[in-house]
């Protein structure tokens, strides 16, 4: 006999000199032009470009989109006209962010150059990648995304916010946060991810190596999920608390694809390993509570070098997990796919004889 059980586990600005200049905004700027250390992904999760890069830091292939809003004296509150508030570093009119790549001399810069304020301070935040889809607004709460959807496997990116860097300046310390940051000198940009990583491994409960037996995964695919939503970050204003919200919209019948080919399982009872070329999905985050048509749909084969594989399809509810009937922003979701045999034993049983006596008797 077979079986097959599945669990899951949830798992800054460079200083260049330049001549003087007036920003658009009409303040006087100084001779320091505005660039940004080579942002920290905020967590110690990889990250997903649009490349096909894993990474722990920020990919210097990638670009993002900042602003960068001035105020007289330390931030107060989000638009405070009193503190002298400006979109300082604005693409348009409209206070469009501005696209931020990295330059030939290592440092992340504006393809327009921004000069810092001769007095007062700027307040940043960004998203990433510059390229994401839907309409991006930052406000006092922070990031809000309209229209954004998954795109499908094989093109996911990770979608990141940034925390806000109050009240910088040209003279600023420069940021001493996390020691896996690349060493830039800028304002610090700090991604972290708005979206659900999902991750599959696969192992045994026992070692069956000595066994005539053998394990394939064939594909591995979620279904009947949300893939478009509206994003709030919940930032609580002037600070870095945050409650990040993600609201679906459509349909929740999207399907991703993680894994398709032929996978042997390894069967020495310890290892859980992610199938060869299994794609690291980036899912909309979303709640499964009754949701029951949510599943993960695995197809296997399993059999002997006599008998030969026999194909079989087990599904999983997504709201059955016990730690993670709601996939969260910033939070990487492992499934591990455990494959365990139930031995066949025999109980030879010898029933009684049942005694007729023949009638009649045989008389002599």
């Amino acid at each position: 006999m077979k079986r097959i059980l599945l669990f899951a586990t949830v798992a800054g600005a460079a200083l260049a000199s330049c001549v003087k200049n007036e920003s658009e905004s009409g303040l006087i700027a100084s001779d320091s032009k505005i660039s940004f250390e080579a942002p920290v992904v905020g967590t110690s999760t990889r990250a997903v470009t649009k490349y096909g890069e894993i990474v722990g830091a920020y990919p210097i292939k990638e670009s993002f989109k900042v602003w960068g809003w001035y105020h007289e004296e330390d931030y107060t509150t989000f638009g405070d006209e009193a503190n002298g508030w400006t979109n300082y570093m604005t693409a348009s009119a409209a206070g469009d962010p501005v696209v931020v790549t990295f330059n030939k001399d290592k440092s992340w810069v504006s393809a327009k150059d921004y000069f810092w304020p001769k007095n007062g301070k700027l307040t940043f935040a960004a998203y990433s990648p510059a390229d994401a889809v839907g309409t991006y607004t930052h406000t006092a709460e922070g990031l809000q995304i309209a229209g954004f959807t998954v795109a499908d496997v094989g093109k996911q990116y990770d979608l990141m916010y940034s925390d806000r860097a109050y009240n910088r300046t040209s003279s600023t310390d420069q940021y001493t946060g996390s020691a896996s940051h690349n060493t830039y000198d800028g304002v610090d940009i700090v991604f972290r991810h708005a979206l659900s990583s999902i991750v599959f491994k696969v192992g045994t409960d026992a070692d069956y190596h000595a066994a005539d037996n053998d394990f394939k995964i064939k594909s591995i695919t979620i279904k009947n999920v949300y893939g478009a939503g509206i994003f709030n970050e919940g930032l609580t204003d002037s600070t870095t608390d945050r409650t990040p919200v993600w609201t679906p919209t459509g349909d929740a019948n999207n399907e991703y694809v993680a894994f398709s080919g032929a996978f042997a399982v390894p069967e020495d009872g310890t290892t859980r390993q992610e199938p060869t070329n299994a794609a690291d999905l980036i899912l909309l985050p979303q709640s499964f509570e009754g949701n029951d048509a949510a599943i993960v749909e695995i197809t296997y084969t399993y059999g002997s070098s006599i008998s030969g594989a026999i194909e079989h399809t087990k599904t999983f509810q997504l709201n059955t997990a016990t730690n993670a009937k709601t996939w969260k922003p910033n939070t990487r979701y492992t499934y591990n796919i455990i494959f365990g045999l139930n031995k066949i034993y025999f109980e030879p049983i010898v029933e009684d004889w049942t005694d007729v006596p023949v009638t009649p008797d045989i008389d002599l």
